[in-house]
């Protein structure tokens, strides 16, 4: 067989064709002959990086989420291909060790390896370090738990599917105040999250009109003995009526568990964030009955009625028989919107990828509810869950969505304890 330059000429045309539409037919005429090729164009990938607390204080979340991300990606992956796109998205995910260093290392890592969208990381703390260089490098970020007030900046390239703590803080004050508190020792973590969401909360408990006293308390401890016992000392001291604990969850479990052995701590109300929820150490038998025994109640970012929700939270538990967990949704839809934002912007760019997930925000609904981001890219619309540690039959104990936040006051849907 023998190709002129016109023959050539049909053959590139008709392969550009083919690349355009998915499948080209190419007819390849020459020497009086015609060939019919089929031409199939490679599947394009591509790679979103995660930095994840698969260990250190967020584990009990990290690992939960480790699922959550297999689940969005299978979705996503099915999602695109059914509406014609011949591209697959694949996770590249680090631990991070739920560690400020080892954030930036991982995110400095997956931009080496030319990733341009990241998930995570989950405190924080994590985020403010990691801020400067995905800024610099425009790296668009996605955090699905961050909610420390002091991150939300407008213009940068960070983003974050779920509400301020300054929501959050509200809902919290009112609780303990709806529920009869009106002397409290805020007990909280001394970093980005706990400094700021005590800060929010103790002026709303006080417009109130309560009495709302700080103590903080150093992460990355093994044990919280020490800790707890202080805190017994404040409360009696004070004369306080409930502890309002801003925690996550390893060490959440770790304070709860030496609360329920202090006779002090075991008198008062307690009332917590949504860090610990979703950690089954809270769920041994002697959290379980301490948390009966003070009616321990918690808030929680939660879209309510919302049925994808109840979908998602139902194929989680029938693909890898558990509950989502606190942030859950949240991640989810992160990964949602990334995959979608990098096919509307039409390049792997992370300044047009940045432009294309504000757009593609506005119009998504899924398991978190509406995600459209407010100026400085936070969630806008963002309700607020009470939840609670209740007994599961036959025997142990479950979390439960028991109230809301509905226009200043929380509205129980049920009774917790009994």
């Amino acid at each position: 067989m023998v190709f002129n330059v016109k023959s050539i000429a049909l053959l590139v045309i008709a392969l550009i064709i083919g690349l355009a539409i998915g499948y080209g037919i190419a007819s390849i005429v020459g020497g009086g002959m015609v060939t019919t090729v089929t031409v199939t164009p490679e599947k394009k990938t591509y790679y979103i990086g995660f930095t994840l607390p698969l260990s250190g204080e967020l584990s009990s979340i990290g690992k939960v989420w480790e699922k959550v991300v297999q689940l969005a990606i299978e979705d996503l992956n099915r999602e695109v291909q059914a509406y014609g796109f011949n591209v697959e998205f694949r996770a590249v995910i680090l631990d991070d060790g739920t560690t400020e260093e080892k954030a930036l290392q991982n995110v400095q890592s997956l931009v080496q390896q030319g990733i341009k969208v990241i998930i995570g990381p989950a405190a924080s703390a994590q985020v403010k370090v990691v801020k400067s260089y995905v800024d610099s490098n425009k790296i668009v970020l996605i955090s699905p738990s961050s909610t420390a007030p002091t991150l939300a900046i407008p213009g940068d390239y960070v983003f974050r599917t779920v509400g301020s703590d300054a929501g959050q803080a509200k809902a919290l004050a009112t609780l303990a105040y709806q529920e009869g508190a009106r002397k409290v020792i805020v007990f909280f973590r001394n970093d980005e999250y706990g400094n700021a969401f005590a800060d929010f909360l103790v002026s709303y408990f006080r417009e109130m009109g309560g009495v709302a006293i700080k103590l903080s308390y150093q992460t990355g401890l093994p044990d919280y003995a020490s800790e707890v016992a202080t805190l017994a000392s404040k409360v009696q001291s004070e004369g306080a009526d409930a502890v309002i604990l801003i925690s996550f969850d390893t060490d959440g479990a770790n304070i709860l568990s030496h609360a329920a052995e202090s006779e002090i701590l075991s008198s008062v109300r307690w009332f917590v964030s949504e860090g610990p929820h979703g950690a089954g150490e809270l769920l041994s038998p002697a959290i379980g009955q301490f948390a009966s025994k003070v009616r321990l109640f918690g808030t929680r970012p939660l879209f309510i009625a919302n049925p994808l929700y109840e979908g998602f939270r139902d194929r989680m538990k029938q693909k890898f028989g558990m509950e989502p967990g606190v942030f859950s949704e949240n991640l989810y839809d992160a990964i949602k919107l990334a995959g979608w934002a990098i096919l509307r912007a039409g390049t792997y760019d992370g300044e047009a990828i940045r432009a294309a997930l504000i757009e593609v925000a506005k119009t998504y609904y899924g398991p978190s509810g509406w995600t459209f981001f407010d100026n400085a890219g936070d969630k806008a619309l963002q309700d607020y869950g009470v939840w609670a540690i209740v007994p599961r039959a036959p025997e142990g104990y479950q979390f439960k969505d028991v109230g809301l936040y509905e226009r200043g006051s929380i509205v129980f849907l049920e009774e917790a304890y009994s």
